[in-house]
């Protein structure tokens, strides 16, 4: 190891020793795939809360091990170079947000389509020549419309779920189409605080699923205590109108009998 690398290291590890001790919350994210852009933009968006770095595994571990932190639930998450996250959000919120805020990129062979990809008719910008057949090799009506070739038709070229094929790659390329969503991707989050370790499958919230089965709960919950009779400050309300409309249902009731019995 050369003395200007090992002098890197140790300035990197010393930063991150800093960072650890003075933030409640470490997540670990993968950088594999992650355009640089992208990293760049969540970088300036997580700015107010948080410090993004680059590092090593092997560095960090170092560096979480200085400042007293139990290192055991990373050592299978990565072996390469990470990203990591020194936040004072809530774990769950952290994630979140992170998935939340993806980039645009390019649509490559293999990759799976997010969304419907449409295609729409109009000037394509490109001369004539090997676009043309490019173009027609995805199955798009073309034709030459002065110095540029023209679409005709809208047309979806890859359907949700669908496998994007190398010819319908090669045409988003040349028009410049960035179909995809991407994003940092958390593997894990230590909060110091609590002592815990999240992995991304327990961080990786449906919010609206969540809220529903709450709102469901709390109206189950509400109709039982109503029901049993249960008195609390939601329920006392709903019990007294609810006994008082049978009351007066069985007043009416006496009432009528006592009518038709003159």
């Amino acid at each position: 190891m050369t003395s200007h690398l090992r002098k890197w290291k140790e300035a990197k590890r010393e930063e991150l020793v800093k960072l650890a001790k003075e933030f409640p919350v470490i997540a670990i994210a993968t950088l594999d795939e992650l355009p640089a852009n992208i990293t760049a933009v969540l970088r300036k968006k997580l700015k107010a809360t948080s410090e993004v770095r680059v590092a090593k595994i092997r560095v960090t571990q170092l560096a979480l091990k200085e400042s007293k932190i139990d290192t055991s639930k990373l050592d299978h998450i990565v072996e390469k170079s990470i990203l990591v996250i020194f936040t004072k959000q809530n774990p769950f919120e952290l994630f979140s947000f992170v998935k939340k805020n993806k980039g645009s990129a390019a649509a490559r062979e293999g990759d799976i389509a997010d969304i419907d990809i449409l295609i729409q008719a109009g000037d394509t910008g490109l001369p004539p020549g090997p676009a043309l057949s490019t173009l027609k090799a995805a199955g798009l009506s073309v034709k030459v419309a002065g110095p540029t070739i023209s679409i005709s038709a809208d047309k979806i070229v890859a359907k949700k779920g669908e496998v994007i094929k190398k010819e319908i790659a090669d045409v988003l390329g040349k028009l410049n189409i960035k179909p995809m969503k991407i994003g940092m991707k958390i593997l894990g989050v230590l909060d110091k605080n609590e002592n815990m370790f999240y992995d991304s499958a327990v961080l990786d919230v449906d919010e609206e699923e969540l809220a529903s089965k709450f709102t469901t709960a709390y109206q189950q919950a509400l109709n039982l205590a109503v029901n049993a009779e249960i008195f609390n400050e939601v329920s006392t309300e709903i019990i007294i109108a609810k006994a008082e409309r049978e009351a007066k249902a069985v007043n009416k009731a006496i009432e009528g009998a006592s009518v038709s019995g003159q």
